[in-house]
C-alpha cells in the first residue's frame, strides 16, 4: 500500500513540474511581457483619448457628439451594450474594446483601477451624449478625456 502511495506522489510531482514548464513555455510565468497591456489596448486608449479631445474641441454639436460616440464605441467594443454600429469605430482592430480588454487583464498592472475609471468615463460619456448644450457637451468630453488619461496611466501607459 505504501508503494502505491509513493508512486502516486511521484506521478503528481512529475505532472506538476511538467505543467509548470508548459506555463513558462507559453510565456505566462516569467516572460518579460507578463503583465503588460496588449498593444491593441494601448492603441485603443490613445485613439479614445484623441476622439474625446476632438469632442471637447469641436465647434459644432454634431461633431462633438460624433466624436464622443466614437469614444463610447472604443470603450465598450462591438459587444458593448451601448455600441453604436451606425457610428464609426476608430478602435476597430485595436483589441475587443477598452472595457473588455481591461476585464481580461484581471488584477494585473493596475487594471482594476483603470477598469473602474473607464467604466465611470463610459457612464459620463453616455450622459453627455444626451445633453443639448454644446458647452456642456464639450466640458463632459474634456472630463472623459482626462479620465481616459488617468486610466491609461494606471496600467503604466
Amino acid at each position: 500500500m505504501g508503494r502505491i502511495r509513493r508512486l502516486i506522489f511521484i506521478g503528481v510531482v512529475v505532472m506538476a513540474l511538467a505543467s509548470s514548464g508548459a506555463v513558462f513555455a507559453q510565456g505566462y510565468g516569467g516572460g518579460s511581457d507578463y503583465g503588460k497591456p496588449a498593444a491593441g489596448l494601448v492603441a485603443a486608449f490613445k485613439t479614445a483619448q484623441t476622439h474625446a479631445t476632438n469632442a471637447a474641441r469641436a465647434e459644432t454639436m454634431r461633431d462633438s457628439l460624433w466624436h464622443l460616440g466614437h469614444v463610447v464605441n472604443c470603450m465598450e467594443g462591438q459587444r458593448g451594450t451601448h455600441y453604436d454600429a451606425a457610428n464609426a469605430n476608430p478602435c476597430q482592430g485595436q483589441g475587443t474594446g477598452i472595457i473588455p480588454d481591461l476585464e481580461a487583464m484581471g488584477g494585473q498592472m493596475g487594471a482594476s483601477s483603470a477598469l473602474d475609471t473607464v467604466r465611470k468615463a463610459d457612464a459620463l460619456a453616455l450622459e453627455t451624449l444626451k445633453l443639448t448644450d454644446l458647452t456642456m457637451v464639450k466640458a463632459g468630453a474634456e472630463k472623459v478625456a482626462t479620465m481616459l488619461t488617468q486610466a491609461s496611466r494606471a496600467i503604466g501607459q
